[in-house]
Formats: structure tokens, sequence, C-alpha cells
């Protein structure tokens, strides 16, 4: 029996994107202020880098994902935009530390 994983995935982020529809206002609410917290510390350790490009990079994903959310993008487009900013982040905070 063979698995498909692009199926796998594709099930997951419509059924991701279904329940942010449900609770859109409330999980728009968390997910903003999640990611701007973790988008601050990225662009604080990219400061304390002195890396200006890591800190544009951070600052641009980051009001990005705010901006689709305070602009009521479609389901799919906010939590794209999310996870692209939280990836991000991530590695520029990895980066920045080691």
């Amino acid at each position: 029996m063979e698995i498909n994983t692009n199926e796998l995935t594709n099930n997951w982020f419509d059924k991701q994107a279904q329940s942010f529809e449900v609770n859109r206002f409330g999980a728009m609410a968390l997910m903003m202020t999640a990611q701007s917290c973790w988008g601050s510390v990225a662009a604080i350790y990219a400061l304390k880098a002195d890396n200006i490009v890591l800190l544009v990079v951070c600052a641009a994903v980051t009001m990005a994902s705010n901006s689709a959310f305070i602009a009521q993008s479609p389901a799919k487009w906010c939590l794209g935009i999310f996870y692209t900013s939280v990836i991000a982040n991530l590695v520029i905070l990895l980066l920045t530390i080691f």
C-alpha cells in the first residue's frame, strides 16, 4: 500500500484552513500575537548579530503575515503566510544564535 505524502499534506492544510475559517477572529488574534512576538525575538537577535539583511527579512515576513490577517485574506493565504513567517523567523533565529 502506497501512501501519497502530497495528499496527506493537502488534507492537513485543508483541515487547518477549515478550522481557521470557523474560528477566524479568535485564531487571527492568537496567531498574530504569537508570530509578532516570535518575529520580535528574531529581530532582536538579528540586530544583536549586526545583520541588517536578516532584520529586513524578519520584518518583511512578519509584517506580511500581520497585513494578511488584518486585510482578512482567504484562510489558506493567511495560514500559508503565517507558516512562512514562523519558519523564516526560526531560520533567522538559528542563524544568529549559532
